[in-house]
């Protein structure tokens, strides 16, 4: 082009600054070069000042000038603004689409409007600085450009170190409270009861309670900032700031100070500074006196004051952060904090930008105000603030105003439920806090009862699964719910929560489940042991919950909790409506959530699952400390595909930007058509971020009944070679699909039978009842046991084909007139003894083998379950495929893989796993399986995760495909396709789990 012709990049920078100025209200553009504007002299192309946050600089080039564009976003990193006390944290490299250099005036600024060619990377401040995409480029329209400055306005650095900062002041203040009313007096016990639980020697109460106080304080600052007006009408000022009530000598007089708060009362914010102010008015019994008041007052004020220099008013995700650190009866109530990227990872899932709810418009103000977004575990707002932020932001992109939706999405649209009144605090917090200036009627935020209540007991938001809710739950609720809740409000909230009234219900709910753990910690029922409940309470909650349940419900007591909850979101959500979920990664996979898959497969489209490829548990999570793999699932209800698609991402997004743009990649990647698991091994369809890679997504069918096994899978290929080979045809991967190997498949219980439950062989029931005939027992060294057993694990000694027994069961010495049933039972579970064990507690990091040979026949145990063949011949065969490379990939397949590094079943699963048909072979194979068999009962296997090494196995594959199955020889050569199956499966993170062992 010529260069005399080309549009200046100044030129190209103004309109830019015009379409980014006209997209948002509340942000300030400079876009030219006139007058200072950063201190020490410079200009950035443009610079965008958000009101909620951080400005940002970005940096824009002409195409092809991406290194240009780069390095002047680096640069900007840590400069000062010439007005405004922030210095720029992020900045934005921007590369104009080639066609700009020729165009000015009107072309050029409904080319900007009309492009989705932008290429840009967003750079964070840091030794050296953060770039994403890592490598490459995000391409995009002005409106995602838009969202992405809103976004990196609140740099996560900075919200990490002012966390921290809220949480030493909290921990501070605790401290002082403490020291002046120990744990167990009055005073304390008052405290604790304003939030509506009891003291405790930890101090998390006491810190809870300090939460609540400091997070008033910054609630307070925020409104003076904006001159929210409180007061009677001609009589009316804006609020006073904090500072306003501190006397001379740094004391607070409380008296005006709480005055202020009831002015503000008086309009609205009851969840926010109800608990707060009971906490310190002098005229309860709860309130701190004087000189405990003042103790904690000056921490905590000072803490909110470099909270509020520090940017937190604008950023109010802050205390629902640092009350995740705090928050008590983790283990039971599981109210696990979800991260913010996985928040906005699922927001931008069950918001696309390309439609709104119900396929509106996102400009379309009347449809949006009517919405009904709801999350009935909402812990700290975190999901609910999501969803609402993303939704205002999306409506004012496209032309509509946010603040003009607040008070109607405040009473009408938002509907956040809890157990804990301070989690209903921090949510309206957070919800609040979104346009703190602007009053509304009021909110949709409940603290539901939960434990007894009068003669009976209560079971927090469940009691929602009752299509018509009791009037004393709604005299409970408004009499739990923290201040300004009178029953004929909790009455007008609860009748809006009815039953297919919903456009999304968004949570994470407790996983929490009924186990025998609970009896091994004293705690009863961990499902209802919140709160120190008693046993016989729990007893009570539990048989309230399946009579609320009904006898239609697919949820189940050992699924846990959050499988009522996902029966309550269903309840709850519209014809057409969504739900977004996270929840364990059992969900999928788990034979208790069978009846919830069964109506996620029957009655819902346009099923999204995510999952991650971490090496452990704590890396395939979504939310904070649960140690657990988790799944976020989004789906509609209406005619179903019964399909879903599958993202699996290679690591936890590790920022609320991250996971929005990793969202955003996945839908695209959705309407821009996915590979399906029925396609040949060619692997999944990329999601990428510029040049980086995120992970895979998968279009699959959904099964018709048993585990979704597309869970957490890295390579693609893999899925889809099992898939494949579980119906009968060996496809390498890297060869044709059109020309697959026949192998004869079918499930293990076409050919064979399955051995007793464990429990059923040496369990005594609670009144001491045998529900087995045996005692476990160790038989004497060099002994000949009468009723041999291979029941428990232990790696080292099973390395080889042949395993020996590890126990022996003795015929358990009843009352004489029980004898003779005792025997009768032995008998009975002797009749299943085997030589074929299989491995149902399988560790692919450190154990050889899937099923493991006894000499002799054996009852199989805990670990080990018999199978059983008609047929003793076909043993060796059967032995033979399930510790192949071919019988582990089904078996991997087909496992539930919630803890990496681990590929358990059940005994009663067993019958469903698909194997090599032993009925289809021919003597002479069986033969040729038993020579096989014998000639390798010597080697020494390694674990499954050195499968890529193991001499013995790539012997073991060659012998089972070559002589047994008459394959050819090319799939066992060197470097073969057998090779590469072995190579890739070894570097699953679901078989290493993050760690290699080196057996040898």
């Amino acid at each position: 082009m010529d260069m005399i012709t080309r549009t200046d990049e100044q030129t190209v920078n103004a309109a830019l600054g015009e379409a980014l100025g006209g997209l948002r209200r509340g942000w300030e553009v400079l876009a030219d070069r006139r007058g200072p504007v950063l201190r020490g002299g410079g200009w950035p192309d443009v610079l965008v000042r958000e009101p909620s946050g951080w400005p940002v600089a970005v940096e824009a080039k002409h195409h092809p000038n991406h290194a240009g564009a780069d390095a002047s976003a680096s640069a900007r990193l840590g400069r000062h603004p010439a007005s405004g006390s922030y210095p720029i944290e992020t900045a934005i490299a921007l590369v104009y689409p080639p066609q700009f250099a020729a165009l000015d005036g009107a072309p050029l600024r409904a080319a900007i409007g009309a492009t989705d060619a932008l290429e840009y990377a967003l750079y964070s401040d840091g030794a050296p600085p953060d770039r994403l995409p890592a490598s490459g480029w995000l391409r995009g329209s002005v409106r995602d450009l838009a969202m992405l400055v809103q976004r990196a306005a609140t740099p996560a650095r900075r919200v990490d170190a002012l966390a921290d900062t809220l949480e030493r002041g909290v921990e501070e203040a605790a401290e002082a409270s403490s020291e002046r009313h120990e744990y167990g007096g009055q005073r304390g016990a008052a405290l604790a009861a304003v939030l509506r639980q009891g003291d405790d020697p930890k101090g998390q109460t006491r810190r809870m309670a300090m939460t609540v106080i400091a997070n008033a304080l910054i609630f307070h600052a925020s409104l003076a900032e904006a001159d929210f007006e409180v007061g009677a009408v001609g009589a009316r000022h804006p609020v006073k700031p904090v500072d306003a009530f501190i006397r001379t000598g740094g004391a607070f007089d409380r008296p005006a100070l709480l005055a202020e708060w009831d002015a503000i009362l008086a309009v609205n914010y009851h969840p926010i500074f109800a608990s707060a102010k009971a906490l310190l008015d002098p005229a309860r019994e709860a309130a701190l006196p004087e000189t405990t008041a003042q103790a904690v007052l000056r921490p905590l004020w000072n803490t909110a004051l470099d909270l509020v220099n520090g940017g937190v008013t604008r950023s109010h995700d802050l205390t629902g952060v640092v009350f995740q650190r705090l928050i008590a009866d983790r283990k039971f109530l599981a109210t696990y904090y979800t991260q913010p990227a996985a928040a906005a990872l699922l927001a931008g899932l069950a918001l696309p930008a390309s439609r709104a709810p119900g396929g509106a418009d996102w400009g379309d103000a009347e449809t949006l105000a009517g919405l009904q977004i709801g999350d009935f575990a909402c812990g700290t707002g975190t999901l609910l603030s999501a969803a609402y932020s993303r939704l205002g932001l999306l409506h004012e992109l496209n032309g509509g105003d946010p603040q003009a939706l607040h008070a109607p999405m405040m009473k009408n649209g938002l509907y956040g439920l809890d157990v804990l009144n301070i989690a209903v605090h921090l949510t309206a917090a957070m919800l609040a806090g979104a346009h703190p200036a602007t009053p509304f009627e009021g909110e949709s935020l409940l603290t539901m009862k939960y434990g007894a209540a009068g003669g009976g007991v209560r079971v927090g938001s469940l009691e929602l699964l009752a299509p018509h809710v009791q009037e004393e739950l709604i005299e409970e609720a408004a009499a739990t719910t923290a201040g300004g809740r009178g029953p004929e409000d909790v009455r007008g909230i609860v009748d809006r929560i009815g039953h297919d009234r919903f456009d999304l219900v968004i949570m994470n709910p407790p996983f929490t489940r009924n186990t025998n753990e609970g009896v091994t910690l004293g705690v009863g029922n961990p499902s209802f042991a919140a709160f120190d409940t008693p046993p016989h309470v729990q007893s009570r909650m539990q048989a309230k919950l399946k009579r609320l349940r009904g006898k239609d419900s697919p949820a189940s007591g050992n699924a846990g909790l959050a499988s009522d909850f996902s029966d309550l979101a269903h309840r709850k959500v519209r014809g057409d409506g969504a739900v977004a979920l996270v929840l364990p990664l059992s969900a999928l996979t788990g034979n208790s959530w069978e009846g919830v898959r069964a109506r996620w497969r029957g009655e819902y489209r346009d099923t999204v699952v995510v999952t991650i490829a971490g090496a452990g548990s704590h890396d395939s999570s979504f939310s904070a400390d649960t140690g657990m793999a988790e799944c976020l699932l989004m789906a509609s209800r209406g005619e179903p595909t019964r399909r879903a698609v599958f993202a699996v991402l290679a690591r936890q997004p590790d920022s609320a930007v991250r996971g929005e743009l990793v969202a955003g990649a996945i839908r695209r990647a959705i309407d821009g058509g996915v590979r399906r698991l029925e396609d040949g091994p060619v692997g999944g369809t990329p999601i990428t971020l510029g040049g980086e890679h995120c992970g895979y997504l998968l279009d699959c069918p959904l099964p018709e009944d048993g585990p979704w096994t597309l869970t957490g899978i890295a390579d693609m290929s893999l899925a889809q070679t099992a898939y494949r080979l579980a119906r009968g045809e060996l496809t390498a991967i890297g060869s044709p699909a059109d020309k697959p190997h026949r192998i004869p498949i079918t499930e293990i219980g076409a050919f064979a039978g399955r051995g007793p439950y464990h429990l059923d062989i040496y369990w005594d029931l609670a009144d001491g009842t045998p529900q087995g005939p045996f005692d476990l027992v160790k038989p004497p060294l060099n002994a000949v046991p009468t009723y041999p057993m291979l029941w428990a694990h232990d790696a080292k000694r099973e390395r080889q084909l042949v395993v020996a027994p590890d126990s022996e069961g003795q015929i358990k010495a009843v009352d004489s007139a029980l004898q003779p049933d005792i025997n009768e039972k032995a008998a009975r579970i002797q009749a299943t003894s085997a030589r074929a064990h299989y491995n149902v507690e399988l560790r692919f990091n450190s154990q050889s083998l899937i099923v493991a040979m006894t000499e002799r026949p054996a009852i199989g145990g805990r670990a080990w379950p018999s199978v059983i063949f008609g047929n003793p011949d076909h043993e060796y065969a059967f032995a033979l495929w399930c510790n192949s490379t071919l019988g582990l990939l089904l078996h991997w397949w087909t496992a539930n893989k919630t803890q990496n590094g681990r590929g358990n079943t059940t005994v009663t699963a067993i019958p469903r796993i698909p194997a090599l048909d032993m009925r289809a072979l021919t003597v002479a194979q069986h033969e040729a399986a038993r020579e096989a068999f014998e000639a390798l009962r010597g080697e020494r296997f390694l674990p499954f995760d050195q499968i890529d090494e193991d001499t013995a196995r790539a012997e073991l594959d060659r012998r089972l495909l070559l002589d047994v199955l008459g394959l050819p020889p090319v799939l066992c050569e060197e470097g073969g396709p057998l090779a590469l199956l072995r190579r890739k499966l070894a570097a699953e993170p679901q078989i290493h789990g993050g760690k290699r062992t080196r057996v040898v």
